[in-house]
């Protein structure tokens, strides 16, 4: 019986737990000087912790991409989402394959838990705060969450 209660009350305070641990730690809006659609975006594990990503959205404010999470992200790890193929980040591989393009002009990018809350955010809506289509240089997160 008590197994039981401490079950019920993990798996209720999991996703709170999960809640700001996983965020959004970089994004190649641009992509590459190999093609323009090797876009990639980052997500960072701050926990001491495994974080399951089953359930997990991430989405544009306009709709597109709208990326359907799994797997596992490490403690203290990286999750490497890359557009199209597993080609755009040599020497890394995937966790996840997605499809749909970044707006150059910005994008207002929302990272949902498996409970539908919202975990993190980037608004750049009405254009990117870093990064540079020239010199293909990324945005990078530079503040702690």
């Amino acid at each position: 019986m008590i197994f039981k209660i401490f079950l019920i009350i993990t798996c209720l305070l999991l996703p709170l737990a999960a809640q700001g641990a996983v965020f959004i730690n970089e994004i190649c809006w641009m992509g590459t000087n190999v093609s323009a659609n090797d876009e990639w975006i980052e997500l960072y594990n701050k926990t001491e912790n495994n974080i399951s990503l089953e359930g997990w959205v991430l989405k544009a404010g306009d709709g597109t991409p709208e990326i359907n999470l799994g797997g596992i992200i490490l403690a203290q790890g990286f999750y490497l989402l890359e557009r199209t193929d597993d080609e755009t980040v040599p020497g890394i591989s995937a966790d996840l394959i997605y499809a749909g393009a970044l707006e150059n002009s910005g994008e207002n990018l929302r990272l949902f838990n498996n409970s539908g809350n919202l975990v993190d955010e980037v608004n750049c809506q009405d254009s990117w705060l870093a990064g540079d289509n020239g010199a293909k240089l990324t945005m990078e997160r530079t503040e702690s969450k």
